[in-house]
């Protein structure tokens, strides 16, 4: 390897190990209480190369997020694109959620663990809905028209507003977010995403199945 693909192949390393170190800071603590020395200390780097890669905190925190919102993406659209046109709103809605839940199932390390913490932080606020728009909104709008295909005869605002609801109820589920265990007195766990995923699809697929017809 010459010496500037050594130092393409050195700088590539550090990135990652920024990227790794940022995604569970964040996703642990939240944006606000992660600093980037907190970020560079975990990363085993200097501070002066965080910034050279990334420059700032909200650009690294933006990586963060597209880093893996790219393979979702293209995760959901080639489950949508195997579907029948139209398909039932329980499959389209399969083909969105459960994607995410294999990416943690079949990671071999924390990464996607970790960046599942990160995402439902970006609806915390709404400084963050540019870049939600940037990185998701393309390919949810693409599910909320097969679903409008699946349901022709339903109320278009209310199928939007349900769609939402899902997300929001499927970042919680992949959270895995202790508050069942203490609920059932640790009789179910939200560690066991098996058996979260089929009670989130069954709830949200009769969800969408009750929705009203247009007025």
């Amino acid at each position: 390897m010459t010496e500037k693909g050594t130092k393409r192949a050195n700088g590539n390393r550090t990135k990652q190990k920024i990227l790794d170190a940022a995604e569970a800071l964040f996703g642990a603590r939240g944006f606000d209480a992660v600093s980037l020395r907190d970020i560079t200390e975990s990363a085993g780097v200097t501070l002066a190369l965080a910034s050279y890669h990334f420059g700032t905190k909200d650009r690294l925190f933006e990586a963060v997020v597209a880093r893996r919102a790219d393979v979702l993406c293209k995760l959901r659209r080639a489950r949508l694109a195997d579907l029948a046109t139209p398909s039932a709103p329980r499959d389209i809605l399969d083909a969105f959620m459960s994607p995410i839940f294999e990416q943690i199932k079949t990671e071999s390390d924390d990464g996607w663990a970790a960046y599942l913490r990160v995402l439902p932080r970006l609806g915390e606020d709404e400084r963050w809905l540019d870049l939600v728009s940037q990185y998701f909104d393309e390919v949810a709008r693409e599910f909320i028209a097969a679903l409008r295909q699946s349901c022709p005869n339903t109320d278009a605002e209310r199928l939007e507003r349900a769609f939402l609801m899902t997300v929001q109820l499927m970042l919680v589920t992949v959270s895995r977010q202790k508050r069942l265990d203490r609920l059932t007195d640790s009789r179910a766990s939200a560690a066991d995403l098996e058996a979260s995923y089929d009670s989130l699809l069954d709830f949200v697929s009769a969800g969408f199945d009750k929705l009203p017809a247009n007025r």
